[in-house]
């Protein structure tokens, strides 16, 4: 398995909820603690590879109490936006990151990794507009960019995780 899958496939948990008596059996500090596995070797080769694996142990270490039912419906929506903070930057680190390596290698993926690096950049600013100025009636278009944009990061993440351009040296097939 390359890093850049551990880390879509932690981004899978981390984006998902399953739900059972309150508790979410795929709790995100499990998908974070993948997701760091997956960092571990890039965070020297990568762009930005220290400061994506620095924002996903503080996506983890957020995420950690809120596996706890009562703490996390106690949270209300303002509440849940800035707690997702840690993980949209994470998110734009890591896009920023892919987006500079398959710029490098002339990869078209650049494109596509850098378009999606301001989308979560608008995701994050979204609920300021819905939360803090009052435009309630961006909650739900700005809900939706966050899935496509989640549902993007991931599939592209998957995409790109054999590509010559997005494996370190150490993990690139001999030969």
């Amino acid at each position: 398995m390359t890093p850049l899958q551990k880390v879509a496939i932690g981004l899978v948990i981390v984006f998902l909820s399953a739900r059972f008596a309150g508790y979410d059996a795929l709790a995100d500090p499990v998908g974070w603690g993948l997701v760091v596995a997956g960092l571990l070797p890039l965070r020297r080769t990568a762009p930005l590879g220290g400061s994506a694996l620095t924002l996903a142990v503080l996506a983890g270490l957020v995420a950690v109490p809120l596996v706890l039912p009562a703490l996390d419906d106690r949270l209300p929506p303002s509440g849940q936006w800035g707690v997702s903070l840690p993980q949209t930057a994470f998110c734009v680190v890591l896009c920023s990151s892919l987006c500079a390596l398959a710029s490098r290698a002339g990869a078209k993926e650049a494109s596509r990794f850098g378009l999606l690096r301001w989308v979560f950049v608008g995701v994050a600013l979204g609920p300021v507009l819905v939360y803090g100025g009052g435009v309630v009636a961006l909650a739900a278009p700005v809900a939706v960019v966050a899935v496509v944009a989640n549902v993007a990061l991931v599939y592209y993440t998957f995409a790109v995780s054999r590509r010559s351009w997005s494996r370190t040296p150490e993990t690139a097939p001999a030969g």
